[in-house]
C-alpha cells in the first residue's frame, strides 16, 4: 500500500484547512466527513487479514476479514454518524522500523470512520530512519500532530505517552504501540459502544498478535470485565481506550513503573470507576520482533518486575493485606496474590452426604444447620481438602469487597481436574474446560492455573458469605439439584457480587460428584428462568470461542458475526 500522489493531496489537504479552520476544536469533529480517506487496497487487505494458524485464518475468513466492500460500507455509514464521543489516539515513536511504523500509519489512516485524532510523540529517536518517516507524506494529515519530548535523550514511554494525552484534544484515549496496527474499524466499533453507552469510562477488546513476518495468530479472546482476573496479570492489555479524564484524575502514567505503566494505569483506574466495557471482537494487533516482550519475555525483565511493584502498590492503596509474587509455573506477567487466612471458626461448614442423588442437593443444603458465622463452606462428602490450607484459601478471597462465592480446584486420584472452572452454554447446558485434563496443564490464557472470575461456581467445592446467603434467600426451591446453586450464583452476579476461582485451593475426591446430579428437569427450568443471559453468553467466556470444546477452542462450527455492533455490518 502506498500513499496517493503528495501534490493533489496537499491541494485537498489546505482547501479542507480554509474551509474548516476549527474542524478539531471540541464538538466540531463532525467536520472530518469531507476530509478525503486514505482507502485500502484488496492485496494490502488480504496480506493483512493472512494467518499463520489454518484455525484461526479459517475464524478470520468467517467472522473478521476485511475487503474493499465491506470497508467502502462501513466508511459510508460512519460518515454518516458524527460520534457522540471524540477519540484521540497517543502514540509514542522511538527508533521505530520505518516499515513498521508505516503499517502502523497505514493502519490509522486507514479507519473506516474518519472522526480520529492521532498524537505521535517521538521520544528522541536517533534513528534518522524514523525521524525520516515522521516528516514524510506518511503522516501529513490534518488528524495527525507530532511533538517531541525534547531533551535530547529519551523521557521514557510513561513521560512521552503523558504528553501525548496532555495534547489529546479528544474525550477518550486510545494507546497504540509504534509497532503494532489497529484493525481497520476500530474507532468505529469504539464510537458506536460510547454512543450505546454514554457513561463508560473504559472500553478494552480483544487482541492478537502478528509474527515476525506480519502475519496474525496467538489470539485473545478476553472476559467481560474480571476484576480479580487482573490481580493475576494484565489480561485487558491491548487494546485499551480511557476516558481522558479519569487518566488526569489518577493522575496519569507513572515512569517508576515503565515496563508495567499499563498495568499500574489500569490498576489505579479500576479503583475509580466500574463502568467498564469488553467489546468481544479482535480490534488490536500486537507486534512480536526480538526485543518485543511479546516474542521474548526474557528482552524486558525490568517489565514484570514493574508489574510485581504495581500490584503490590495496588492492594496497599485499596488496604489489602496480601503478598504479591511471580507465579513461577506459567510464562512471565502472571501474579499470585497470597491473603491472610480467617480464623477457623469463621465459617459453617455444610457437609453433603455422598450418597445424595441430584435431587437430594438442594434439600441437603437448604436442611443444614448454621450459627451465624461469616461464611458458609459447602462441600460433597467425596471432595476432600488436599492439605489444611485449601479450606482457608477459600475464604481469604471472601474478604475481598463484592466477592460473595469462591471456589476452588478439585482433583481426581490420579491428579486430573474434575472442576477448574467451568461455563455455561448459549443453551443452557454446562461445559467443563479442561476436565480430565493433568492439572499441570495451564490452558487457554492459563485459566486452570490463576485466580480469576467465573459465573460458574463447583456446586460441591464452595465458601459464601453469608451476608449474600441472607440476601438472596439461599437457594430457590423451585430447584432440587445441584441447579438451585447456579441459579444461585447468577442472581449474585445480577446484585452486582463476583464469583471468584482459586486454583491453589485444591480438593480431591474418588468420582467424579458432577455425574449424572444435573437432571433435565431442573435445567429446563434453569433455562428457561435465564434465557436473556444465556442468550448474550456467559460473560466470563467469550462468544468467540466454541461452546462444544473442552479447550477453549474458536468457534468454527458458527459464524459469530452475531456479536458485531448491528450498526457496522447490517443496513
Amino acid at each position: 500500500m502506498s500513499i496517493p500522489p503528495v501534490l493533489p493531496r496537499v491541494g485537498r489537504y489546505l482547501a479542507f484547512i480554509l474551509l474548516c479552520p476549527r474542524f478539531l476544536l471540541p464538538g466540531r469533529w463532525h467536520w472530518l466527513r469531507y476530509y478525503p480517506p486514505v482507502v485500502p487496497d484488496e492485496l494490502l487487505l488480504s496480506r493483512w487479514s493472512g494467518s499463520e494458524w489454518p484455525d484461526y485464518q479459517r475464524w478470520i475468513d468467517r467472522n473478521d476479514r476485511m475487503d474493499l466492500r465491506r470497508w467502502r460500507r462501513l466508511h459510508q455509514r460512519a460518515r454518516s454518524r458524527p460520534p457522540a464521543a471524540s477519540i484521540s489516539i497517543v502514540t509514542p515513536v522511538f527508533n521505530t522500523p520505518p516499515a513498521i511504523l508505516q503499517e502502523c500509519i497505514l493502519s490509522v489512516r486507514m479507519q473506516t470512520s474518519p472522526y480520529w485524532e492521532w498524537i505521535l510523540v517521538d521520544d528522541a529517536s536517533a534513528s534518522p530512519e524514523t525521524r525520516a518517516v515522521l516528516a514524510s507524506p506518511f503522516v501529513r494529515d490534518p488528524r495527525i500532530r507530532i511533538f517531541s519530548t525534547g531533551g535530547g535523550r529519551p523521557a521514557g514511554i510513561s513521560a512521552a505517552t503523558n504528553l501525548g494525552i496532555a495534547r489529546a484534544r479528544g474525550e477518550f484515549v486510545v494507546f497504540l504501540d509504534h509497532d503494532d496496527r489497529l484493525a481497520l474499524e476500530t474507532v468505529q466499533v469504539l464510537e458506536e459502544t460510547l454512543a450505546a453507552d454514554p457513561d463508560l469510562d473504559i472500553v478494552y477488546s480483544d487482541r492478537d498478535m502478528l509474527s515476525p513476518q506480519g502475519r496474525r495468530y496467538m489470539h485473545l479472546m478476553k472476559p467481560d470485565w474480571s476484576p480479580e482476573t487482573l490481580l493475576s496479570g494484565n489480561y485487558v492489555f491491548h487494546l485499551l481506550c480511557y476516558r481522558k479524564s479519569l487518566i488526569g484524575r489518577v493522575g496519569g502514567l507513572r515512569g517508576e513503573y515503565d515496563g508495567s505503566q499499563d498495568y499500574d494505569l489500569i490498576l489505579r483506574c479500576m479503583e475509580h470507576t466500574d463502568r467498564i466495557a469488553h467489546v468481544r471482537r479482535v480490534l488490536y494487533h500486537w507486534r512480536q520482533h526480538p526485543a518485543s516482550v511479546s516474542l521474548d519475555d526474557g528482552a524486558k525483565s525490568f517489565a514484570f518486575d514493574a508489574g510485581v511493584r504495581a500490584l503490590r502498590d495496588a492492594l496497599r492503596r485499596r488496604g489489602i493485606d496480601g503478598r504479591v509474587e511471580e507465579e513461577g509455573n506459567l510464562w512471565r506477567g502472571h501474579y499470585r496474590v497470597r491473603l491472610p487466612f480467617p480464623p477457623p471458626a469463621a465459617a459453617d461448614r455444610i457437609l453433603l452426604p455422598p450418597e445424595s442423588g441430584g435431587q437430594g442437593y438442594a434439600v441437603q443444603v437448604r436442611a443444614a444447620r448454621c450459627t451465624g458465622r461469616p461464611y458458609l463452606l459447602i462441600r460433597d462428602g467425596e471432595v476432600t481438602p488436599a492439605d489444611t490450607g485449601a479450606e482457608p484459601e477459600l475464604l481469604s478471597w471472601l474478604r475481598l469487597e463484592k466477592v460473595g462465592l469462591v471456589t476452588g480446584r478439585t482433583l481426581d486420584a490420579r491428579g486430573r481436574n474434575v472442576y477448574a472452572g467451568a461455563v455455561l452454554t448459549r443453551r443452557g447446558t454446562l461445559l467443563r474446560p479442561y476436565h480430565g485434563f493433568p492439572a499441570a496443564e495451564p490452558g487457554y490464557m492459563a485459566v486452570t492455573s490463576i485466580v480469576r472470575n467465573l459465573s460458574v461456581p463447583d456446586p460441591f467445592c464452595l465458601a459464601v458469605r453469608r451476608e449474600l446467603w441472607e440476601r438472596l434467600g439461599g437457594l430457590d426451591p423451585a430447584f432440587q439439584s445441584p441447579w438451585a446453586m447456579l441459579d444461585f450464583a447468577l442472581r449474585a452476579l445480577a446484585s452486582g457480587w463476583r464469583i471468584v476461582y482459586v486454583p491453589s485451593a485444591r480438593f480431591e475426591c474418588r468420582e467424579d460428584p458432577w455425574a449424572g446430579r444435573f437432571p433435565e428437569r431442573d435445567r429446563a427450568v434453569f433455562a428457561s428462568r435465564w434465557r436473556a443471559w444465556l442468550r448474550r453468553g456467559d460473560p466470563a467466556y467469550n462468544p468467540n470461542l466454541s461452546e462444544s470444546s473442552d479447550r477453549y477452542e474458536l468457534a468454527l462450527e458458527t459464524s459469530t458475526q452475531g456479536d458485531r455492533p448491528k450498526s457496522l455490518d447490517e443496513g
